[in-house]
């Protein structure tokens, strides 16, 4: 019996210290192909004339820089000629929805907690992990 406990114990410590070092974007789908870049950017320009007020005159001008993806949700980071890069929250489909807020700025790693909280309290619903991938990620390895 004692023989069957120590395997066990050892294959839950090394799970625990998996999950310890887990980054917090493993979980989150980065994927972006040519295709979906291209078809994000003709929305997001459509979505940034109507909504943010930014004169973006074709969808060449919208660049579709990164996305993080979970449970149905999105956050793309954009840049254009005509604003600050700014990430856009989709709570369904970008290609079919508008964006529920956005973020620009630049943060310091000290700030992971709070920027994680204005996420969660800014796009109600978004998945914990998608927030925290996104809080660390604009404190901890924007260059990701």
């Amino acid at each position: 019996m004692r023989k069957l406990v120590f395997p066990a114990a050892i294959a839950l410590f090394l799970a625990t210290v998996a999950t310890a070092f887990a980054a917090p974007c493993d979980e989150v789908d980065r994927g972006l192909s040519n295709e979906l870049k291209s078809s994000l950017s003709a929305a997001i320009a459509n979505h940034l004339r109507s909504y943010a007020n930014i004169s973006v005159k074709k969808p060449s001008e919208v660049d579709v820089r990164d996305v993080f993806r979970a449970e149905g949700w999105s956050i793309i980071y954009v840049e254009t000629p005509y604003s600050d890069p700014v990430y856009l929250f989709y709570k369904d489909d970008p290609l079919k929805n508008r964006y529920l807020t956005l973020w620009a700025g630049e943060a310091t790693p000290d700030q992971e907690k709070a920027i994680a909280d204005w996420v969660l309290a800014n796009a109600p619903g978004i998945p914990e992990k998608l927030a925290r991938c996104f809080a660390w990620h604009v404190t901890k390895d924007p260059d990701m």
